[in-house]
């Protein structure tokens, strides 16, 4: 594992540890997992643009998502 220097403000890293000593964590573990949280919800946002994007280009509206659905399940219960 790599170790890396971040340069965080004094309250936020007060808040950091004053959380991880009391969820029984280590200052990194708290750090890493915000990360990986901050990443996954930065991925979904990028994937709802797309799907949105997508939507758009095809002319669909959120009035037709039920539809879609309906359409979709048939289609999988017909295999």
């Amino acid at each position: 594992m790599a170790t890396n220097n971040l340069h965080i403000p004094d309250d936020l890293l007060n808040a950091m540890n004053a959380v991880a000593q009391a969820d029984g964590k280590t200052a990194d573990e708290l750090a890493a997992d915000a990360l990986r949280r901050y990443l996954a919800h930065r991925k979904l946002d990028e994937l709802g643009k797309y799907g949105r994007d997508r939507a758009r280009k095809l002319g669909y509206t959120e009035a037709d998502v039920p539809r879609l659905i309906a359409e979709s399940r048939r289609e999988h219960r017909s295999r």
